[in-house]
């Protein structure tokens, strides 16, 4: 019985996990990201809902907005100086893949008078303020709300066609035991190409709360990024063994 608890509550903790990423997804989602029935999905959204930590609509849920606080604040300003530093790695000239994330896709507005391609499956790109500069060019593919990612076989085969300078890559998690780590299975495909098919390597782009975590789907081995860039707070251990892979690490004051 006791198992069957944990269990549970590891598969509430991931949906929360979601939800403070992408703020609001649906029953069906869930079921197929966690590999369980929608009936077992209903129940878990009815026990947070009664918890009042996210808020039920027909087929799906919101999480529970909180006013803006001084940890919603930190994290946004990581994510956007992580950003900033990976941005001055981008050159002329170059073409570079930028994948789902919203940590990576803020990249994108701190690339300034540079002439670059830009392939991504984000189709929050479209939304963006960008350079007149920057050519911007989305993979096509399926389209997965609430994030606008772009996937499945139209995805997969336009990108298997391109390579890129280097790539710009965010994780929900990244670990020495299973590397990089999404929460969504259509995500992966995409990552793997985008890791591979780079002339100059992978930038990984993630707060350290990331670091250390593992996540459903894996999307790579932690040794095929060349660059991992993140704030100041990660863990030193982590550090030091990345480095003793020979992955250069940035740590980037917020």
């Amino acid at each position: 019985m006791k198992n069957n608890m944990n269990i549970v509550n590891s598969r509430r903790e991931k949906i929360m996990n979601i939800l403070k990423t992408e703020r609001s997804i649906k029953v069906a989602d869930l079921s197929e990201i966690l590999e369980v029935s929608p009936l077992t999905i209903r129940r878990d959204l009815e026990y947070l809902a009664k918890l009042g930590l996210i808020e039920r609509f027909h087929g799906g849920a919101n999480l529970v907005e909180e006013p803006i606080d001084k940890e919603n604040m930190i994290l946004s300003q990581k994510k956007n100086a992580i950003a900033k530093k990976a941005a001055e790695f981008i050159n002329d000239n170059e073409t570079i893949f930028i994948n789902s994330s919203s940590t990576a896709l803020l990249t994108l507005q701190h690339l300034k008078d540079k002439r670059v391609t830009v392939i991504t499956n984000n189709g929050k790109a479209l939304g963006l303020d960008i350079d007149s500069k920057i050519s911007l060019v989305l993979t096509g593919g399926d389209i997965k709300f609430p994030k606008a990612a772009l996937s499945g076989e139209f995805a997969i085969s336009n990108l298997s066609k391109v390579t890129a300078t280097r790539s710009i890559i965010g994780v929900s998690g990244l670990s020495f035991e299973m590397g990089l780590t999404s929460f969504y299975l259509d995500e992966v495909a995409v990552n793997q190409l985008m890791l591979t098919r780079v002339s100059e390597g992978a930038i990984v782009v993630t707060d350290s709360s990331k670091l250390g975590r593992n996540e459903t789907f894996v999307s790579g081995e932690i040794s095929t990024i060349s660059m991992l860039i993140t704030d100041r707070d990660a863990d030193r251990a982590f550090v030091e063994k990345l480095e003793k892979m020979g992955i250069q690490v940035i740590l980037v004051d917020y």
